[in-house]
């Protein structure tokens, strides 16, 4: 097993962690208000990082078949989002914990199973314009992005 990997999967397990802790100490009447930056309720875009934050790990699996990424523009992201947080706007908190306990399991379990030869392998993510890595992939849509979700979320509740 590789130390980076490791690394890597303990960082998604703790975020995976907060985000579980967050969902469980969401008052009833908090989980419905919209978070300002993404115009969704708190709780659509707690499924969302549930769901599409950790599926990433399927752009990853891509990059180390040697397969092209998908050409996904910005406003593709943001339509595939909208899109979500219509169709689960009435998820609730045990839905949410049911996907953050399995996908981010399933993430941490594929993140810590990278040697640093798959961590380096590198394809071409139209999103950001250039050459990512798979441990730039990860981290960047499970832990920074995902993290600033979090923090929206946290922000709007408080």
């Amino acid at each position: 097993m590789s130390e980076r990997a490791q690394l890597l999967a303990d960082r998604i397990q703790a975020f995976n962690d907060a985000v579980m802790t967050f969902v469980d100490r969401c008052p009833e009447d908090a989980w419905r208000q919209t978070c300002q930056k993404e115009d969704w309720q708190v709780g659509v875009v707690a499924r969302h990082v549930a769901d599409g934050h950790f599926q990433v790990t399927r752009l990853a699996k891509t990059m180390l078949q040697g397969e092209p990424l998908p050409e996904l523009t910005m406003e593709q992201v943001i339509e595939q989002g909208n899109t979500h947080a219509r169709e689960h706007a009435a998820c609730t908190p045990e839905e949410v914990k049911k996907l953050l306990a399995e996908n981010g399991a399933a993430a941490v379990a594929f993140a810590a199973g990278l040697s640093d030869d798959d961590l380096d392998r590198k394809g071409h993510l139209a999103l950001v314009g250039g050459e990512v890595s798979v441990e730039q992939l990860l981290t960047f849509v499970i832990i920074q992005s995902g993290g600033e979700h979090l923090t929206s979320m946290q922000t709007t509740i408080a």
